[in-house]
């Protein structure tokens, strides 16, 4: 079953391609762009989608009103990915030991006994020595991961590094002090993310659809194109959701994005207290009433950057927000579509709305239980 709701929203997960280098960095200084992101923020993919569907003139004025006020095209974080396998960002319980042991870099995931020790009631505690008892482990909490079938590889984005120099156009000759080097997520990287677009864009955002995302896209970088499309069915998603409800209503959940709460106003929260399933399930017309508690978070504190307001022409104020590959204890309470819902929330999470924006692609949370990243 494609999941279809009054709305007509459906669920992909999509592969992207970079085809010219993407300037998507954390750092800009007055000589150019630097240190990449090691991921595409949800903010900035849903933001490039709807421009090139505008751009196309698939899109109309009225409907990116719409979209500001009531969004329908929804995407997780983007992260990268090779012939290996998807990467995710790693939870606190990952560890690397920094002394080299016999057989190289000794790493441990403790995923499971996380899952043994919440079933039993026991208090969860990071881990201070590796097993020959040397008190240099390091957390790689939220270094991006790729999980293998018994360990797991650090996945190395590709970087491309260029310096500019500007030119007269009088004189044709360089202009002395404008030099402007960038550092840019190389071309042929790829990307995937779960995406929620409305039945009517079906047709349109598919293998070779193209559009551009960072910086300097007036000067050829940041093209992409996607690859591949497979469509999210929610009946078979729900199904592991149903058994780990019959095990109990406490859930540990991996966080796919950051977590983050605006209350409306100026008021905002490094993580929700809690998460309302209903308008969840609204949007697909699933009959549910039901939250999520969060008891016990997980992970760092971040600095959370909400985009570009296009409609204001303007940046979005920042908040602090729990990091992407937090660990949350939860508890689900309510009736009705439960599983359903819950696997909606573990594709394109929430949108927060305050400070006069919608905030989308954040508190994704999937159970641990059944996420690669448990080990």
């Amino acid at each position: 079953m494609i999941l279809r709701g009054g709305s007509g929203l459906e669920l992909f997960e999509i592969v992207f391609e970079i085809r010219s280098p993407a300037i998507v960095t954390k750092r800009l200084t007055r000589r150019g762009y630097h240190i990449p992101l090691d991921h595409i923020p949800a903010s900035m993919l849903r933001g490039a989608l709807i421009s090139s569907l505008y751009m196309k003139n698939l899109i109309s004025n009225e409907y990116l009103e719409r979209e500001a006020h009531s969004p329908s095209i929804i995407t997780s974080p983007a992260y990268p990915m090779d012939e290996e396998g998807k990467s995710y960002p790693a939870h606190p319980f990952i560890y690397e030991c920094k002394i080299p042991h016999e057989k190289g870099v000794q790493t441990y995931n403790d995923g499971r006994k996380v899952l043994k020790n919440v079933r039993n009631g026991l208090p969860l505690r990071l881990r201070q020595l590796c097993d020959l008892g040397h008190p240099a482990l390091e957390s790689l909490h939220p270094r991006l991961l790729i999980p293998l079938k018994e360990s797991f590889k650090k996945f190395e984005l590709r970087i491309q590094q260029s310096v500019n120099v500007g030119i007269s156009k009088h004189r044709a000759t360089s202009h002395r002090g404008m030099l402007f080097e960038y550092e840019a997520i190389a071309e042929g990287t790829k990307f995937w993310s779960n995406i929620c677009i409305p039945e009517e864009l079906i047709d349109e955002v598919k293998p070779g659809f193209e559009f551009s995302i960072g910086r300097g896209i007036s000067r050829g970088f940041g093209r992409a194109v996607i690859v591949d499309v497979r469509e999210i069915d929610i009946d078979d998603e729900s199904e592991d959701y149903m058994g780990i409800l019959k095990n109990g209503r406490k859930i540990v959940f991996y966080a796919l994005s950051n977590l983050l709460s605006i209350q409306g106003g100026n008021n905002s929260s490094k993580y929700p207290d809690e998460i309302k399933l209903k308008p969840i399930g609204e949007k697909f017309n699933l009959n549910v009433n039901g939250k999520i508690i969060l008891e016990e978070v997980y992970g760092k504190i971040v600095t959370f950057h909400s985009g570009w307001d296009i409609k204001k022409n303007m940046e979005r104020p920042s908040v602090l927000a729990t990091s992407r590959g937090s660990i949350v204890i939860g508890n689900v309470s309510g009736n009705g579509e439960l599983s359903k819902t819950l696997a909606i929330l573990g594709c394109i999470g929430t949108v927060e709305y305050g400070l006069d924006f919608n905030i989308t692609g954040v508190n994704i949370l999937i159970p641990l239980e059944i996420h690669p990243m448990v080990g």
